[in-house]
């Protein structure tokens, strides 16, 4: 079933899809391409219970949203999950086999959340969404079989805006979530030595040049004390591991909880690849047991 990280690029290859580049095409043509890249990624899903999809009034208009529910009973803990991409691409489908393995693994609904992209839309409206999309989860969760327990789950760009959800919460007081399980955090804000597709993705989201002093924005710059535990994944080949660190070192410095497993060889994205590659099943797999550990712990 599992192949090495290479075999699994390679097998992906054959597709004939490959990752897009938003910067050498326009991005209506970089989304194209990068949606047939995420569909070569996505076949043959795991069996789930049932998935709804709805729509939830939001600050910028209606936000899809994708239910998803594995082989229990409930009512069930929820994780919202918070996709990568650069902020500028991906959709409810485009992560379908993570949704679906992550409800699996934890036994718990998934709530997956099509927030708006970039550049269309800057910070704060991804965060402004999820928030919304909380809310709305306390106020219905009975209405789906949703037990009022909540974690957060994202991956680069995603982990980024749970963070900046997080840290919100946090200064708000309040205490609804029960942790937080990140990959590959892209939370240090833009790099001038980074390329230049980084120094891209982050213009696009904080729709400005340069650094950012915006300590929500760029969880970074924040010392990430009060915030619910934390689990982080990264691997060691990939260029943003740097944030990754720097996030769980902020996080115990500050008293916080924080668990940080490094996979060895492993590149940035790698959980994209959990259908073909062992390693990337098998972080997924602690992730989803580290945000089951979160909820069944929570009050």
């Amino acid at each position: 079933m599992f192949a090495t990280f290479s075999e699994a690029a390679h097998e992906q290859s054959l597709t004939g899809f490959s990752s897009a580049d938003p910067l050498a095409s326009s991005i209506e043509e970089a989304r194209a391409k990068q949606d047939l890249y995420f569909q070569s990624l996505n076949q043959n899903l795991p069996e789930v219970s049932s998935e709804k999809d709805l729509e939830i009034s939001g600050p910028c208009g209606n936000i899809p949203i994708r239910l998803v529910y594995p082989k229990v009973s409930g009512p069930l803990p929820c994780i919202i999950f918070i996709r990568g991409a650069g902020f500028w691409a991906g959709s409810l489908d485009s992560h379908a086999r993570t949704i679906r393995s992550l409800s699996l693994l934890s036994d718990c609904v998934v709530c997956a959340i099509d927030y708006r992209r970039t550049p269309e839309f800057q910070y704060p409206t991804q965060r402004d969404e999820v928030l919304q999309l909380i809310s709305w989860l306390r106020q219905n969760a009975s209405q789906f079989g949703i037990s009022r327990k909540f974690a957060l789950f994202g991956e680069s760009a995603g982990a980024t805006i749970a963070l900046s959800c997080a840290l919100s919460l946090r200064d708000r007081g309040d205490q609804d979530i029960s942790g937080l399980a990140l990959f590959y955090t892209n939370a240090g804000g833009p790099n001038p030595a980074a390329r230049a597709y980084s120094q891209w993705v982050w213009k696009q989201y904080l729709g400005h040049d340069g650094l950012s002093t915006n300590s929500n924005a760029v969880p970074i710059l924040d010392d990430l004390h009060g915030l619910p535990p934390v689990w982080l994944g990264v691997g060691e080949d990939d260029p943003l591991m740097k944030d990754t660190v720097e996030v769980n070192r902020k996080i115990i410095a500050s008293g916080g909880e924080s668990t940080l497993i490094t996979y060895p060889k492993l590149p940035h994205a790698f959980v994209m690849y959990s259908g073909t590659l062992k390693p990337a099943y098998e972080a997924l797999k602690a992730a989803a047991l580290a945000c089951k550990d979160f909820l069944n712990h929570s009050n």
